[in-house]
């Protein structure tokens, strides 16, 4: 029993600092963008005739005109931030050609954004250009990321191939623009972005080019030269003299990464793991102690008698400590495998982090083997202070 209790505690005090070690990498990830000092601004408009699509591009307009003029305010673009979720998929077809029938295929995260994202956002340019600002229909044109064109034409130039998208059986609302039916040129290469997945698998981002009558179907985002905090107050003030009725919640990336799902499911994880891991570490102590003890009693005048014939005390010590932690290591060892398949099963969850940590294995195994030493040592010590004259005369 103590064996399997051993175990399980081990897997769970494990499982907990996989977790911590992650939430804490993924925290501390480069993003690839500036999240410190760009505000996310969603802006809800009522509901009624009054606020028809044509105000709202209005109302828009004149509110980023006005953002745009306010001390502090580096930049301004629209389009959904990386950790803002939103991003659909689409299927790819490389050169404009759709697969053959039974092929496998490419499927890509897209996002439509402004000319300017990149550069509010601080994603550098790796190669190519940028979107040109135009005023009506934006040219048939994309930007890809570095890992999304590494995956679509590895160790080739993408810069002037064709692909076209196909958002078939991909999930996406009924008004929402879609970017089927287009044949596509590559222009730009721009930097990785970290998204919310933890295993980094919306890195590789298919971006296009957001048209001026659609931008108030995405969030608008802001860039400060300062502390973004106190311009925070500002925008909502900003906005509710354009138009009082317009409710605005601002946010920045930074704190909009913590807040996702993954990160937030991870720390959660993270905490219910420890909490049951430290209780039962506590209670793994308490029987290992309880067990050892009970020994001991037992053995009283077997231990006698050991040192009445001339068996030292570090001797007997040795003994009892020998033979109580059998069942521990027994435990801990079963544990680490158990440990094992279990971090291959987080793998998700864990960011920055190798199928197996040695750093949390480690710590945790000679945590753990430290403080069920300490629960068997001093029961045994007990032991040491039996009368070997009392004992013989008993016997």
């Amino acid at each position: 029993m103590i064996g399997a209790q051993v175990a399980i505690c081990l897997v769970l005090m494990i499982a907990g600092s996989l977790l911590i070690r992650g939430s804490i990498h993924a925290v501390e990830m480069d993003t690839g963008y500036d999240g410190k000092h760009v505000i996310n601004v969603e802006i809800d408009f009522p509901e009624g005739a009054k606020y028809n699509k044509a105000r709202q591009l209005a109302l828009l307009r004149q509110i980023r005109a006005r953002v745009e003029g306010l001390p502090g305010v580096a930049s301004v673009t629209v389009g959904r931030p990386p950790d803002g979720g939103g991003v659909r998929v689409a299927a790819i077809w490389l050169n404009g050609d759709k697969p053959l029938s039974g092929s496998p295929q490419q499927i890509a995260f897209y996002t439509y954004v402004l000319p300017s994202y990149f550069e509010t956002l601080g994603i550098p340019l790796l190669a190519g250009r940028g979107f040109q600002a135009q005023s009506g229909v934006p040219e048939p044109s994309v930007i890809l990321s570095e890992s999304q064109a590494a995956q679509l034409w590895p160790g080739q130039n993408p810069i002037g191939r064709a692909l076209a998208l196909d958002t078939a059986n991909q999930f996406h609302t009924r008004s929402e623009m879609l970017p089927d039916k287009v044949t596509y040129q590559v222009v730009g290469v721009v930097r990785d972005s970290r998204g919310v997945q933890l295993d980094s698998s919306d890195n590789a981002q298919i971006y296009l080019q957001l048209p001026a009558d659609r931008i108030d179907e995405h969030p608008m985002l802001v860039r400060t030269q300062s502390d973004p905090t106190a311009l925070m107050g500002v925008l909502g003030a900003e906005i509710s003299s354009v138009d009082p009725n317009l409710v605005a919640y601002t946010s920045t990336l930074d704190a909009l990464l913590r807040e996702a799902g993954p990160f937030v499911v991870s720390r959660s994880a993270a905490a219910f793991a420890s909490i049951v891991g430290g209780f039962g570490l506590l209670l793994a102590s308490m029987g290992i102690y309880g067990t050892v003890n009970y020994m001991v009693v037992l053995r009283t005048r077997e231990v006698g008698i050991r040192m009445a014939l001339g068996a030292s005390r570090g001797s007997v010590l040795r003994l009892i400590l020998q033979q109580s932690t059998r069942p521990v290591v027994a435990g801990l060892g079963v544990g680490l495998v158990l440990a094992v398949g279990v971090s291959r099963l987080l793998h998700t969850l864990l960011y920055g982090l190798g199928a197996v940590d040695v750093v949390s294995f480690a710590s945790v195994s000679i945590l753990f083997l430290a403080i069920a030493l300490l629960a068997a040592y001093v029961p045994s010590r007990g032991a040491t202070r039996v009368d070997p004259v009392i004992a013989l005369r008993y016997e």
